[in-house]
């Protein structure tokens, strides 16, 4: 894929949107969750797409932005390495909040797409990059953040391998999750806990009680 260009996915199913939890960011979102799955359905079960994580904002990710904004100097003059990133969400709302530099991956192409799109939305400068939390390396005293990362077995044990890598490394690692089933509660020292507004089709529940949390 030209790397350039948005996969047509970003354009034709999205629109700009704020979400009421962290109004400060602007983002392209999807106008209709159901449809964008119903539509990338059939290539994610041959293999061909990963599921269109960066087109919604999930709660995580959201109590992530709202605490790195209420509490800039958490970030303030400070490299922050947001994984998993979505739709940059947390990564941009780090660089609005003053962060010295700011790198996000993901290890779909389509959201390192829609990252660059939402950062140039909000007019910030942020360095969007396709990459697996077990390669990624940061300096001591980052900050690294990973929102909604704990919702499948396998996925959750291979994050915590490379978070709690990067927090031994000496970098601070921040969680935003909404109690999903396998988020280390164990290894975490919860710093805060918002009650998130979501989509219906993507979550249980209207409303989600989600931390903000420092992995230990």
């Amino acid at each position: 894929m030209d790397q350039a260009a948005p996969p047509p996915s970003l354009l034709a199913f999205t629109e700009v949107q704020t979400h009421p939890f962290v109004p400060e960011v602007r983002l392209r979102l999807a106008s209709d969750s159901f449809a964008l799955w119903e539509e990338v359905g059939e290539a994610m079960g041959r293999g061909e797409l990963a599921p269109p994580f960066w087109a919604s904002a999930w709660p995580g990710g959201l109590a992530l932005a709202r605490y790195l904004l209420q509490h800039a100097e958490i970030v303030l003059g400070r490299t922050v390495i947001d994984v998993a990133t979505g739709s940059g969400v947390v990564a941009i709302a780090a660089a609005l909040a003053g962060a010295r530099s700011v790198a996000a991956y993901d290890t779909d192409e389509r959201a390192v797409h829609a990252a660059r799109t939402n950062a140039g939305l909000n007019g910030v400068s942020i360095t969007v990059s396709r990459g697996d939390v077990r390669t990624i390396s940061a300096p001591s005293g980052a900050l690294v953040t990973a929102g909604d990362v704990f919702y499948d077995r396998i996925i959750s044990a291979a994050m915590l391998e490379g978070l709690t890598a990067l927090a031994e490394a000496g970098a601070e690692v921040l969680i935003g999750d909404p109690y999903r089933s396998y988020l280390p509660q164990d290894r975490l020292e919860p710093l805060a806990t918002f009650d998130v507004g979501v989509e219906m089709f993507l979550e249980s529940d209207p409303v989600k009680a989600t931390v903000v949390a420092r992995l230990s």
